[in-house]
């Protein structure tokens, strides 16, 4: 019989690495597709996901709710986010830009998509994030932000609407 997340993340509270690996392979797809959609980059998004999962191994004792595994995974990836946008980077300089594969044409509208929505204002591109690159409801995501279905509806009709005037 397969163990549910609260006792997958009790388990782990207590040492059990095996169980938290179990909740890795449920989650770490869904951390990435997040925190690209916040970011805007796959790489970023790969990198800041292992980091949120490692934070979580180090805190699971520290998880009141069990059963609430999957926010409390989501709100340490997207603090590490907030943090990684709001740090400066030094810009590289490259005498030579990389050449493109020219079968890339998916990939450069992904990376148009993916830019359009890291322009979004902050509660437009949450809600987005949360249910095109999390896997959420629309009653899912008002919940986790503890906001009426009806905000989140209008939020996502806005986002769309903007996201098409950036993209067409």
């Amino acid at each position: 019989m397969e163990q549910t997340d609260a006792q997958l993340a009790r388990a782990a509270g207590q040492g059990d690495s095996k169980a938290f690996g179990v909740l890795v392979e449920r989650y770490r797809a869904s951390l990435v597709g997040y925190l690209a959609g916040l970011l805007g980059t796959r790489e970023d998004a790969e990198e800041l996901a292992q980091e949120a999962l490692l934070r979580a191994w180090r805190q699971a004792p520290t998880l009141r709710e069990p059963a609430t595994v999957g926010a409390w995974l989501r709100r340490i990836a997207h603090n590490l986010a907030m943090s990684h946008v709001r740090k400066p980077r030094p810009v590289p300089l490259v005498d030579d830009p990389p050449e493109r594969d020219a079968n890339a044409p998916d990939e450069d509208r992904w990376i148009a998509v993916l830019e359009a929505v890291g322009r979004l204002s902050e509660p437009h591109r949450e809600v987005v994030t949360r249910k095109h690159f999390g896997g959420y409801s629309q009653e899912q995501i008002a919940e986790q932000l503890h906001l009426p279905a009806g905000t989140v509806r209008s939020r996502l009709g806005r986002a769309y609407r903007q996201l098409r005037k950036m993209l067409l």
